[in-house]
Parts: structure tokens; sequence; C-alpha cells
């Protein structure tokens, strides 16, 4: 087992960035990764995902997944795989519970709106941003900022580390404060930064969630009928799809993975599968994509990045094809594409406003509609690229419904209420 040869409870994975809260209080018997686990769990930010949504809107049904959901599951997958090889499953389910804290509302639509927006000022990226509400903005206590996690959790959630489209791993104000102390000796030299291994398991139990449980949603809300699956207009759009993060893919490997779907999906009389069904044939791919993994080591390892997780190639196409499903048969069906186009000019509408009073007179009494605590961050932020990173925040920080909300106060309502909630 992988606990016997490295010490994962060594003061360096351990080590919180405010040395103050090294230990914990009194009578606290918990490891620190325990802790980290339960602050994620507690802190606003992880609630906040219960109205954010997955793949369907937060609301929509009462049985579809929301962010809050998705975040759970991706934790008992990430647990049950480091378990399974002797690492800490306090460790992998603290990553796998904050990996998504930094999505904004309206999903991966809001994401790349949100992106747009922020080009001219370092972008925006949804994983750089769970570590700057970590290390920054989560408001645990008076003593310091964000929720001082241990650094082996930290680089348990970048997925990234050498950044993505165009957008480092960490915003450049929080690379300049932490990444010294969150690398260490793996900064420098050409060679790019590498992902530690409870990143690696946690972002495989993020494919593996993605890939059967949104699936699941789209067929029990209806959205996608398993008889689809085995047509040929679909062998050929999630081929096209699939291929585009693996282009060794051919036609003939995703139709197999889809007949075998459809067969296990399919009781020879129904229109639509029973749920028990659908969970049944979900958990069997679970089990088969947790137990598939091995974690491979060379030599003595000295850190975590001196660990790999190793997957069978079929089982990792496999995985990629599921995936493609719901990108191509449910995320472009014409309902969801509707959602996604709102989604897209609620956040682009609310961004250009508030840009445009957060580089205003912020004691005009327009300025008000952002709250004080914005206002009073804007003040003490002179530069423009500061004060549009202060109105991201405040954006990536909503709800569907509060995005929603406010932006029909702002631009659809010909008058509201002062008293109506934001």
């Amino acid at each position: 087992m992988l606990a016997a040869i490295y010490d994962w409870f060594n003061a360096h994975d351990t080590e919180r960035r405010y040395l103050s809260e090294a230990t914990g209080a009194e009578g606290d018997r918990r490891d620190p990764y325990e802790r980290d686990r339960a602050r994620v769990i507690h802190s606003s930010a992880f609630r906040r995902l219960q109205g954010k949504s997955q793949i369907f809107a937060a609301g929509w049904s009462g049985f579809l997944r929301t962010r809050v959901t998705h975040a759970m599951e991706v934790a008992q997958i990430a647990r049950a795989i480091a378990t399974n090889h002797g690492l800490p499953g306090g460790l992998a389910e603290a990553a796998a519970l904050a990996h998504d804290l930094g999505h904004p509302p309206f999903g991966h639509n809001g994401e790349d709106a949100l992106h747009a927006c922020m080009r001219p000022y370092g972008g925006f990226e949804g994983n750089a941003q769970t570590y700057r509400i970590l290390t920054r903005l989560e408001p645990l206590t008076t003593r310091h900022p964000g929720v001082n996690v241990t650094r082996a959790t930290l680089l348990g959630v970048l997925k990234y580390p050498g950044g993505r489209g165009g957008v480092p791993a960490m915003y450049e104000d929080d690379a300049r404060l932490d990444g010294g102390w969150l690398y260490g000796g793996e900064l420098g030299g050409e060679d790019p930064l590498p992902r530690s291994v409870i990143c690696q398991i946690m972002d495989w139990a993020d494919d593996i969630a993605y890939s059967l449980h949104d699936l699941e949603d789209g067929i029990r809300s209806g959205l996608l009928s398993h008889h689809a699956l085995v047509t040929g207009e679909a062998v050929s759009r999630v081929t096209e799809r699939a291929r585009r993060a693996h282009p060794e893919l051919d036609e003939d490997f995703v139709g197999s993975v889809l007949r075998v779907l459809h067969a296990r999906l399919d009781d020879g009389t129904s229109i639509a599968p029973a749920t028990a069904r659908v969970r049944e044939v979900e958990a069997a791919y679970v089990n088969r994509f947790v137990t598939a993994t091995n974690i491979e080591t060379h030599g003595t390892p000295r850190s975590a990045f001196d660990f790999t997780l190793a997957l069978p190639s079929e089982v990792r196409l496999e995985c990629a094809v599921l995936k493609a499903i719901t990108q191509e048969l449910i995320l472009r069906d014409q309902r969801t594409g509707v959602y996604a186009r709102q989604a897209t000019g609620t956040i682009t509408d609310l961004f250009g406003l508030l840009l445009e009073t957060a580089m205003g007179d912020l004691d005009d009494v327009r300025a008000a509609v952002l709250p004080r605590e914005v206002r009073e961050s804007l003040r003490q932020s002179p530069s423009e690229r500061a004060r549009a990173r202060i109105v991201c925040d405040f954006i990536a920080d909503m709800t569907d419904a509060q995005a929603s909300q406010y932006h029909q106060r702002l631009f659809g309502a010909p008058q509201s209420s002062p008293f109506a909630p934001l």
C-alpha cells in the first residue's frame, strides 16, 4: 500500500499558509485533511453550489443534480479511489468537495461568458477562481483571508497547473502572493508544473461523475431517449465530439460503446428505462472505472508529485465517449441551447453595467447597485484591472437565481420594489 511508502501527514503537505492554525483546537482529534473537509463543507461558497447549474438549471426538478450534489458525488468517488490505494480518503474528499467552488452561475455557459468579459483583465477560469476562494475570498475567520486549508488540499484542486485557455492556474495577484509557498522546490525550470496524485484522482472522479450522473439526468428528464443512442446520427455526432479530446477514437469503437450502453439500459419492452435500471447500469460503470485505476511510482517517492494515476486506455476512452454523449446530445439540444444563450446574455449584461459603475463615482447614488462591502473594496483598488476582478468575484459568487433576479431588476422590470430581494 502506498501509505506505507510515503508519509502523507508530513509537515510539508499538512502546512497551512497561516501557521497559527497548524493544529486543531484542544480535544479535536481529526487529522488535518478531515479538518479541511469540514472547512469546505461549512463554507458559504459550498452552500452556494446548491443554487448553481450542473447540466440543468437549479430548481428545474427535484431529482436533477445541481453543482453541490455533483461535488458530493465526485467526493465519494475520489475517496473510494484514494482509500483503495492506501491514500488519505479525507484529503481526496476535501479536494473533490472544493474543486467546483469557483464555478459561476449557469455552469460552463456562465464560465465562458465571464471569461469573455474578463479577457482584457486576465480572464476568468473556474479552477483559478476556486483557488482564489479558498485562499482569499471565503470569510472563515477575522484572523486571515480564505479558509486556510493545507498545502496538499490546495494542490489537490489545481487541475490545470500550467493554466488553461490563456488563464494561468492562479490569477496574477494570487500567484504573486502564494506561488512560491505553494510549490516550493517544484517551481522553476522549463518543465510544466506537475499535478499531485490527489489532483489526478479528483480529476478522474470528476470525469466519472460527469460521464455517468449527467447522462442519467438527461435520460430521466426525458431530454434524451436511450433508443437514440444506437442511431447512425448519434454515433456520428458523438464520435466527432469525442475526437476533439481524443483524436485516436474511431467510429467503430464509439458505436460499440453506445450499443453496449443501450443494451444495458433497454429491457426490451419500455419506451424509457426504469429509474432502478438506470442506477444499476450507472453503478456498474462507476465500479469499473474506480477499480480499473492503479497508482504507479518511479523509485522512492519524495512528494505527492512522484505518483501517477494509471488507467487502461480502453477505460479512459470509454469514459470520454460517455462524456461526449452529454456534451453533444444533451447540451446541444435546442431546449438547453436557449437556456445557454440566456445565461450568456445575463452574465454579459451584468458585467458591463457593474464594471461601468465600478469605474465611476462610487459616491454617486447609482453606485448603490453594488453592495457596500464591494464598494469599499473598489475604493481601495485604483486600477481598472483590480476593479474588474472585484466585479468578477461579485458576479461569480451568485447563484443562478440571484443572477437572473439581479438582471431582471436592472434590465427587465420597468420599476421594482426596493424591498424585493436581490
